[in-house]
This record gives structure tokens, sequence and C-alpha cells, in this order.
């Protein structure tokens, strides 16, 4: 079965089998192909650089960390946010020195509330993917 958009927690995608074929690069879970993700986090450090409109983010959901990088035309979206937001972040799945990493495709600030929902959600997510239901 292949995803293109799946909730999961960060420390189970940097422990994914990375590969790539025609449609891009993805992460193997089980029998799942995951092309696109939706993490949850907070920031813990971000760079821009104005000139070329581009920059990275790094979130971390508390377990682990992934680095999500953007080019100029995603830039206006990361304007409002801040170090220690909570985030909710839609991403192609890129690999960067044998790292998984994020292209980024859409993020939005959420609150604490709907951060805890979603992180109960991905690990509702979790059993989906190893073929258990939670």
């Amino acid at each position: 079965m292949d995803f293109t958009f799946f909730l999961l927690p960060l420390s189970v995608i940097q422990d994914g089998k990375k590969a790539a074929d025609d449609d891009g690069n993805f992460l193997e879970l089980g029998s799942s192909k995951i092309y696109r993700l939706h993490i949850i986090g907070s920031v813990y450090t971000m760079e821009t650089n104005e000139e070329t409109g581009s920059g990275y983010l790094v979130v971390d959901d508390t377990f682990s960390s992934i680095l999500v990088h953007f080019q100029k035309q995603s830039f206006q979206s990361i304007e409002n946010v801040n170090k220690g937001d909570f985030i909710e972040v839609l991403g192609t799945i890129d690999v960067y020195n044998d790292s998984i990493t994020l292209s980024l495709n859409n993020l939005a600030p959420i609150s604490l509330s709907r951060y805890c929902y979603n992180k109960i959600q991905s690990i509702v997510n979790l059993g989906v993917i190893n073929g258990r239901k939670l």
C-alpha cells in the first residue's frame, strides 16, 4: 500500500528504510511506501536566508527530530513561526547524507491541544502501518 500523506512519530520515521523509485524518494515501513509526511512538533531551531528565500527548520517531537528545508515558494509560510512554536508540517520525503529530511509543502502553527490530539493519532497510525488496530 502506498501513502502520500501520513502522520507518524518522528522516531519511527528516522528508523524507516529509505528508498527511491520513479515517483521520488520514499520511506518504507512494512509493506507501505510513504512519499509525503504529515508531522507535528515544536520548532527547535530555524535558519533563513532572505536573499535566496530558502532555509530550514528542525522540528522536534520530544523523542526525535527532523530537518525540514524550504525554498522560495514556501518562504512566506514560515514568516510567523518562532523557535518553540508547535507546528504541523506536510512535506515530501527527501534523503540527504543517508538521513531522512522533508521538503516543505505546507506549514501551520497549532495549539497545545491540537498537538496532543495529533500525537495520539500518530501512534494510532503506527499501529495501522504495523497491521494492528489500536
